[in-house]
């Protein structure tokens, strides 16, 4: 698995592929945003200051018969 599979089959940019696990049925992929491409949510500036982290899940298009 690598990014580029990430950007090419979901559209996903900006984020580095960390791994992938599997549960009930599920393929789940971890993914982390770039530092370079942080912003800052109200603004857009790059001068972020990262104070811990929150964990997002997203439901994406299946992979032949598993969900994603």
């Amino acid at each position: 698995m690598s990014t580029s599979l990430l950007y090419h089959g979901f559209g996903i940019r900006g984020y580095k592929y960390v791994r992938t696990h599997y549960e009930n049925g599920s393929v789940f992929f971890t993914i982390r945003q770039n530092t370079k491409e942080m912003r800052c949510a109200a603004c857009g500036s790059r001068r972020v200051i990262r104070r811990g982290q929150v964990w997002h899940r997203f439901r994406s298009v299946p992979i032949g018969l598993k969900p994603v």
